[in-house]
């Protein structure tokens, strides 16, 4: 049943309980009471996406960097809480620090970066990932100006 609605959710996440009842042959309390079971467990998180462009921010960058251990939670936070993060995760390898900014243009990557270094003294970015169109976000497809036109929906297991 939670692949059901899973499912129904990936290609649509606006639909109603009525339309996922009706979709996965139960009940509208049923899919509530799942829901709700997935969402407290934080196994499903629901998020609002925005076309790039429209944000005014049509440049993805992804930044690969070091922080000391002590220090990665407060990294953590303080990227998090920027309006133009997208993404922030510790990783393993030679960084422990993955964040994802949209920013305006080429220009901004750098300028960024040396606030990001100004603001936090013990963070080292050691490669950038440029992404100058996205054609595809979590299943979604997506046309020149970002917009969906289609799905090509995700399957976790």
């Amino acid at each position: 049943m939670d692949r059901a609605l899973l499912a129904q959710l990936v290609s649509d996440g606006r639909l109603g309980w009525a339309e996922l009842a009706q979709r996965t042959g139960t009940s509208p309390a049923t899919v509530r009471r799942r829901l709700r079971r997935l969402t407290d467990s934080e196994v499903l998180t629901f998020r609002c996406d925005v076309a790039a462009p429209l944000a005014g921010r049509v440049v993805s960058v992804s930044l690969l960097a070091t922080a000391p251990a002590r220090d990665v939670g407060a990294v953590h936070r303080t990227l998090a809480a920027l309006p133009e993060c997208r993404l922030v995760a510790a990783v393993t390898g030679s960084a422990n620090l993955f964040a994802t900014l949209w920013v305006s243009d080429i220009g901004d990557i750098q300028r960024r970066e040396t606030a990001l270094c100004a603001r936090l003294p013990g963070l080292t970015v050691t490669d950038r990932i440029v992404g100058l169109r996205t054609v595809k976000r979590m299943g979604h497809l997506l046309d020149d100006d970002g917009r969906r036109t289609g799905v090509r929906p995700i399957s976790p297991w």
